[in-house]
């Protein structure tokens, strides 16, 4: 048999015989026993079971059918790459948005390591995922402390993933908005498979390594069977700075705002124009400071030298005044040494062990058993210095003991009466920050299932998982510290020290502490032990005054689930059939029990470091009692124009500990299939969420909002709505205001526990052609429309201020979450009427509805050719159609379109080819991404009557369609050894214009370039 499958591609009825029997025989979870896409036919052990479990459903049914749609993917796929990663290897099919993927793991923070999977693009919190159609402990805390961590699920035992699109709560609960991804496990392992491979890339980086341990055995006449898997794999970190596309900043800078009244929001000239190598204005690795503006209007930067020394910076100066950037020149660009980091230090073990033993048909005990360990090492860069909060503190004395008289002398040139300068840059000295995650998950399921009266099934379960987090900071930014530490001065005797050892009067508490009261407890230590720092140019700060600024911080988190269920399935075949066969049913009940809990550090949760301020979460456990039922009603069969005609149905009732109550999900489908060959299906669903634990109960706590411009600076009151002038000017702020945020703003955000739950009502009509007059060849073509409404989101921080200012009038339900200073300024050295550092005030709310439609192609094609060999194609494409969030707090109303932008392309698909000739096998992978807009306001997007905003936003005006291609060889020695080697990305492809492969959308790139792997496959 050979050891090495390129594409999974099912049985079928045709001419292709089957492989030899292999010393190792694998077979699936009876209970959870499917064909691939159901219309394609049956593998391995289930071809001579007539009725399986179709994900999807709990009744057993022919296994060519299935009323929903269902792609699956064969375990061995997850070998057909460099990559190691169950989860990225599945980010890479057109129904999954590549959200929480392992190069995206600074998307937020704690999530470095881990994969999340985004069906459809409508949330990592709204796919179900399953193994053996059990539900699975979370493997986060932070993103939604609902999901599952992929990369825990045991490669090596994988038989196939089904991915059912749809809202499927009836079958399985909540959290099924999207759809449900079920790894399916193999059955009956019996002998010892040892497998190893490692992969590098073109740039001699990025080394992934891999080994793992399958070892099975059948016992008592084979009517028991116990498998245990071991698995270690590792995979290096890489930078951005080794690669030559990525080494030096290419993006897009604005350069012209379109003044108010413009048509569609547009001057005619591009706003924004893509250069290369642009340096920033406003930080650097030694330090800057920024003069006031020339003639130009743009500030002067001048740099700190490693001898101190300020010199101008240079370049060629693009963009709008008064910062805007510079190409080329000495400036930095950010993606210096380890400054930004493509994929973080992984190294994963996991210990999978699962059996059964058959004491009759209708008694039958099993248990599944898991124990995952990943360790992370994350290089987050260097902390920086970009005064923000508007302190007095932030400002440099002119007589700071470190400054040179040369960068002294520079200061007064441009300020004569400065007293004080505000000084900007990356603390590269202190070295990269580093995170450290320690993520172990444990799982254990015990039941008994069986078989009486002939063909009724049962199955009682327990399901239990924990997972235990411990992130650790090295090198965490102690600012009340800093602020101490950079106010130096000489002493009596002429040494430098800090200020705040001899004048009581510099003795102050960080000003932006959340916990004050901290800030204040730790005051006299921080006095106490005070260095000063010298961070005027590279290479200047002391061994002594980074070991006082730096701190270790430490954070803790859990999730645990326990789940009890039961269920029956069966028909009416030994006392009731209709013209089209037997009524089938599914009975169940289930309940479920889920917690989490997350401690900070006291000294980040207080705002005391350069990190988020994350409180504490223990929220009351979340518990729910459900009830569901399932039946099937075969109408016809083997009828002119009625080969088959069946009804379905579903529904499920829960009850929620909480503000949730109690709530319905149903469903309801046909299938059609007027000849044998040609099958028609539809399916409608209603399925709800309820919410989690954190978006109930999260604290308010400290949290900052990048990008954020204010909707009443005069550069940005025209392009709002008609009355945010006027509103602007009624609250009190006079036209001539104009600030620019350097820097994010300061907010809090949090959770409600006033939240209830989300519905969807989805829609699935399609097609399954399998021709009798070709063999091997299957065809199905399905519609899919979900829509999500009372969708639990947060307005962001742009979205409140804007529609304070763009409602009819200031009496609205926005202008209270913030607040504005007076004209004397605020607390925190604020301007006029600028908005108060973390007043704004974030929540969860269910206000928005998202939507989605497109159209899912698969073909698959298997044949014997005489004197050539067993070929086989795989063909999976999705053509979007509609993928719009309702997001705006403003207008509900009003639909933000994200297809076509970034990470959401309009045409992708995957297809797979291989040859196998006797003990060779040659395979080819083709993948296709469409072509997306670099931004969200492209004037052909004009939809619902609403104009397009920006029709001249960018240059370049979209990133092109892009096409990656792998290729593989394999090769059989004997019976029990196969190697195989491969090249990934053979053309080096890499992220268009100013993308990364990071960040939201972005993902959807390879960053990683052409990169070669090995491996070898040993079955005794």
């Amino acid at each position: 048999m050979g050891m090495v499958a390129v594409v999974a591609t099912p049985s079928y009825a045709q001419d292709v015989p089957a492989d030899e029997d292999s010393p190792t025989t694998l077979q699936s979870e009876p209970e959870v026993e499917s064909g691939q896409n159901a219309e394609a036919g049956a593998q391995g052990d289930t071809a001579n079971d007539p009725t399986i479990t179709i994900t999807g459903s709990r009744i057993r049914r022919p296994n060519l059918e299935s009323t929903v749609p269902i792609t699956s993917i064969g375990g061995d796929e997850f070998f057909e790459t460099g990559r190691q990663s169950v989860g990225d290897v599945l980010n890479d099919l057109p129904s999954l948005r590549s959200t929480f993927s392992t190069q995206n793991f600074n998307l937020r923070l704690g999530v470095a390591g881990l994969n999340l999977l985004d069906l459809r693009g409508l949330g990592t919190a709204r796919t179900l995922v399953l193994q053996n159609g059990r539900r699975h402990v979370a493997g986060d805390v932070l993103s939604s402390g609902i999901s599952t961590d992929i990369n825990t699920i045991p490669a090596d035992l994988i038989e196939r993933v089904d991915i059912v699109t749809g809202g499927n709560s009836a079958i399985y609960g909540s959290d099924a908005l999207a759809g449900v991804v079920n790894f399916i496990l193999k059955r009956n392992f019996e002998g010892v498979q040892v497998r190893g491979q490692a992969s590098i890339s073109k740039f001699g980086d990025a080394g992934i390594y891999t080994g793992s341990v399958v070892a099975g055995t059948n016992f008592a006449e084979d009517r028991g069977n116990v498998a245990v898997n071991v698995q270690f794999s590792r995979q290096n970190d890489y930078f951005a700075s080794n690669r030559p596309w990525a080494a030096q900043q290419n993006v897009f800078v604005t350069v012209d705002t379109d003044p108010g009244g413009t048509p569609n929001g547009s001057d005619g000239n591009p706003d924004a124009i893509f250069f290369r190598d642009v340096r920033s204005t406003t930080t650097s690795l030694g330090g800057l400071i920024a003069f006031p503006a020339d003639a130009s209007g743009f500030t002067r930067p001048y740099l700190f030298q490693p001898d101190g020394t300020l010199v101008p910076e240079t370049g060629t100066r693009v963009g709008i005044a008064p910062n805007g950037s510079f190409i080329g020149g000495n400036g930095i660009s950010g993606r210096e040494g380890n400054q930004l980091a493509f994929s973080p230090d992984l190294e994963r073990i996991t210990v999978n062990a699962l059996g059964h033993f058959t004491m009759s048909e209708a008694f039958e005990p099993f248990f599944e058993a898991k124990y995952s360990r990943l360790k992370t090492v994350s290089i987050i860069g260097s902390a920086a210095f970009i005064p923000a909060f508007g302190f007095t503190r932030e400002r440099i004395s002119i007589n700071n003991a470190f400054l040179s008289p040369q960068a002294r002398a520079t200061i007064l040139g441009f300020t004569p009466t400065a007293t004080s300068f505000i000084y900007r840059g990356r603390f590269n000295d202190l070295g990269p920050r580093i995170e450290n995650a320690l993520r172990e998950t444990y799982r254990g399921v015990v039941g008994v299932r069986g078989t009486f009266n002939d063909d009724w099934t049962y199955e009682v379960a327990a399901n239990y998982g924990e997972m235990h987090e411990k992130v650790g900071v090295e090198g965490n930014l102690n600012l009340q510290r800093l602020y101490m530490s950079l106010d130096a001065v000489r002493d009596s005797n002429n040494n430098i020290v800090c200020r705040a050892t001899i004048d009581p009067a510099a003795r102050i508490p960080f000003e932006g502490a959340a916990d004050e009261a901290l800030a204040n407890q730790l005051l006299a230590a921080d006095v106490a032990a005070c260095v000063p720092a010298n961070f005027f140019g590279r290479g200047n700060l002391s061994q002594a005054a980074k070991d006082y600024l730096l701190q270790n911080t430490n954070a803790t988190g859990s999730t645990n689930q326990l789940v009890l269920s039961g269920f029956v399935s069966g028909d009416s075949s030994s006392f009731f059939e209709l013209p089209g066969g037997p009524i089938g049913f599914a009975v169940g009940a289930e309940y479920r029990s889920q917690d989490i809990k997350y401690d900070q550090d006291p000294l980040v949760f207080g705002g005391l470091t350069f990190y988020n301020s994350i409180p504490t979460l223990d929220p009351p456990k979340f518990e729910v009692k459900e009830l569901y039922g399932e039946i099937r009603i075969p109408l016809l069969k083997d009828m002119p124009f009625f080969h088959e005609l069946t009804l379905s149905a579903a529904g499920r009732v829960a009850d929620y500990k909480g503000g949730t109550g109690t709530v319905f999900a149903y469903n309801a489908g046909a299938d059609w299939a007027p000849v044998r060959d040609l099958r028609f299906r539809g399916n409608w669903s209603h399925a709800v969420r309820a919410p989690s634990q954190g978006e109930l109960f999260s604290q308010q706590g400290q949290n900052f909002a990048p990008g954020f411009v204010d909707p009443c600076s005069a550069r940005n009151v025209g392009t709002g709505a008609a009355t945010r002038a006027a509103n602007c000017l009624a609250a009190g702020i006079p036209a001539t205001y104009d600030f620019v945020y350097l820097q994010s703003i300061e907010i809090v955000s949090g959770g409600n526990p006033n939240l209830h739950e989300e519905s969807s009502d989805s829609l699935t009509l399609g097609a399954v052609l399998q021709p009798r007059f070709l063999p091997g060849f299957s065809l199905s073509v399905d519609y899919y429309d979900i829509t999500i409404d009372d969708v639990i989101t947060a307005p962001t921080a742009q979205q409140i201020a804007n529609a304070c200012y763009d409602a009819p009038d200031l009496n609205n339900s926005f202008c209270p979450l913030f607040q504005r200073a007076g004209a004397a300024g605020g607390p925190r050295g604020e301007i006029n009427h600028q908005i108060l550092e973390g007043t704004l005030l974030q929540l969860q709310l269910n206000y928005a509805k998202l939507t989605a439609r497109g159209i899912d192609f698969e073909m698959t094609y298997r044949h014997k050719l005489e004197s050539v060999g067993t070929i086989s194609s795989r063909l999976i494409y999705t053509r979007v159609l509609e993928r719009t969030s309702f997001t705006d707090p403003a207008i509900p109303t009003l639909g933000n379109r994200s297809l076509s932008e970034l990470g959401d392309p309009q045409d992708a698909f995957n297809w797979d080819i291989a040859l196998k000739r006797g003990p060779f096998e040659v395979a080819y992978k083709m993948r296709y991404i469409g072509k997306m807009v670099t931004n969200q306001y492209e004037d052909f997007f004009s939809f619902q009557g609403r104009p397009p905003q920006n029709a001249d936003r960018d240059n370049v005006r979209f990133y092109s369609a892009a096409l990656y291609h792998n290729a593989r060889i394999g090769i059989d020695v004997g019976d029990n050894f196969n190697f195989y080697m491969g090249v990934d990305n053979i053309t080096n492809r890499h992220p268009q214009l100013d993308l990364t492969g990071a960040g939201a959308g972005s993902s959807i790139y390879d960053v990683r370039g052409r990169s070669y792997y090995a491996g070898a496959v040993a079955k005794f």
